[in-house]
């Protein structure tokens, strides 16, 4: 039986910080296409037409509310989650890193309460994603630049070169 390798920690950085200690959760974003139903003559039922990607969010909750990430909103600063995978059999890993880029656009300062912690919530409205595996790009979608590479074809090369892009 061969068991699942499975994400066991990250570290997250922006602009090229690390927050190895004080980043608490990563939330990636999640890339769904956003499709229309086609129905026409002959057809038994519709089908799912590609007709883009929905807006892609990213999140990073750290422990403390430090000056560089509070200042944050509105900026473009890049965001990136190394999350690494293990399984049981041996003591090897798999490396991921998760580059996200967008507008940084919600500071989140939680609810202030005597004796408990109050982590702050950074949201970035996400326009470019890259997904890379033991050196592998798995992933990467540049809205503003028209691409979407998924497992090494740009599933909109066509497109780009039909509008004269």
């Amino acid at each position: 039986m061969q068991y699942p390798r499975t994400i066991r920690n990250f570290n997250a950085f922006i602009n090229a910080q690390s927050y190895a200690g004080r980043v608490l959760e990563g939330k990636p974003p999640e890339v769904k296409l956003i499709t229309a139903n086609h129905r026409a003559g002959g057809m038994d039922g519709s089908i799912a037409q590609d007709m883009g990607i929905e807006a892609m969010k990213t999140e990073i909750t750290l422990a403390e509310w430090a000056t560089e990430t509070i200042k944050l909103i509105g900026t473009r600063e890049r965001v990136t989650f190394r999350p690494g995978a293990m399984g049981q059999d041996d003591f090897s890993a798999d490396s991921f890193v998760m580059t996200m880029g967008g507008l940084w656009s919600s500071t989140n300062f939680g609810d202030l309460k005597p004796g408990s912690d109050t982590p702050l919530k950074l949201t970035q409205e996400t326009d470019y994603f890259r997904v890379i595996k033991n050196g592998e790009v798995l992933i990467e979608i540049d809205i503003k630049g028209g691409k979407r590479i998924i497992g090494g074809v740009d599933q909109l090369a066509e497109m780009r070169k039909a509008m004269g892009i």
